[in-house]
């Protein structure tokens, strides 16, 4: 079977081909279609697929002038160097949440490598979902994940990518993973298709 493929029709749906492995947030397995076009402006009373609402909704997919800055920032350790494009983050909260040691949204610099071990830095940056922080190691950059190719729906949140699916026509950020990364579904990101965290403050909801 081919790869599958994921573009997006201007000002329209994600259109995804050739896709097996599509799951809602709690993991369970949704019944897929050779070609799928899936709502991402937030607007679809038949989430996640798109229902032609986004002709009413006023939704286009220009890209925000007042977007984060596309940066890629080093934060410098004795053993390993952590860096982040702010501009890319999906505001999952993964970093912060579980190892504030290292990842404090309240200190300057946010990101200290040294208040943590590497190994555990490592493994809270793979679960990164946006591919907005990475790190490198005796002057080795991360290696990517070789997964199956799959999206995760995450409940009240953006389209979660893994396993390099092909994303046509990107204006993919500095330093921006292919193998894991983060789409739009709430309609407001700043930085679309990709996600930028606003649903979290924008009131989206998967049930409306």
């Amino acid at each position: 079977m081919s790869k599958p493929v994921i573009s997006c029709s201007k000002n329209g749906p994600v259109i995804l081909k050739g896709l097996e492995n599509f799951y809602d947030g709690n993991g369970a397995r949704l019944t897929t279609k050779p070609a799928m076009g899936l709502c991402r402006c937030g607007a679809s009373l038949n989430k996640p697929f798109c229902d032609g609402n986004h002709k009413y909704a006023g939704f286009t997919d220009a890209i925000s002038p007042d977007r984060s800055e596309d940066k890629v920032s080093s934060y410098v350790g004795k053993e390993i160097t952590v860096l982040n494009n702010v501009m890319l983050c999906s505001v999952a909260g993964h970093c912060h949440k579980e190892l504030e040691s290292v990842f404090n949204v309240a200190r300057d610099p946010w990101i200290e490598p040294d208040q943590g071990s590497p190994e555990h830095i490592k493994a809270l940056i793979e679960k990164c979902p946006s591919g907005a922080l990475s790190y490198v190691i005796n002057g080795q950059p991360q290696t990517e994940a070789d997964r199956e190719p799959a999206i995760t729906i995450e409940k009240n949140g953006p389209f979660r990518i893994t396993g390099g699916i092909e994303l046509k026509d990107a204006n993919w950020g500095q330093g921006a993973s292919h193998e894991h990364y983060t789409l739009c579904r709430c309609g407001a990101s700043k930085n679309k298709p990709f996600c930028d965290g606003t649903h979290a403050t924008s009131g989206f909801d998967d049930s409306k």
